[in-house]
């Protein structure tokens, strides 16, 4: 009954990659890439980031966007009262209509 267990080796694996997971979790490790998290800290109120107006960018966008799309249904709710009036369908039933 003493067998070599296969899963022990592969549990210690996935152990030590949980262990770091949570270390980096919690910030005791830095992920690749990213400064120590006492740097970040210093660097954002040190002085003025290159993205702080990106909010001001992204609503002028919005709002351009939303005038132009009101635009685009007001015009075509327009065009279509008068495309009522002037239909050359209603036009001939009205014709037709007045001969008999």
């Amino acid at each position: 009954m003493d067998e070599n267990n296969r899963t022990e080796t592969w549990h210690q694996s996935l152990q030590a990659v949980l262990n770091a997971l949570n270390q980096t979790l919690r910030g005791a490790v830095p992920c690749p890439g990213e400064p120590p998290a006492g740097a970040a800290g210093a660097t954002r109120g040190g002085h003025a980031g290159r993205n702080d107006n990106a909010y001001m960018y992204i609503l002028f966008v919005m709002t351009l966007f939303a005038a132009t799309v009101g635009s685009l249904i007001l015009g075509y709710t327009r065009s279509r009262k008068v495309d009522k009036r002037s239909d050359p369908y209603h036009v001939y039933i009205k014709n037709r209509v007045s001969m008999i």
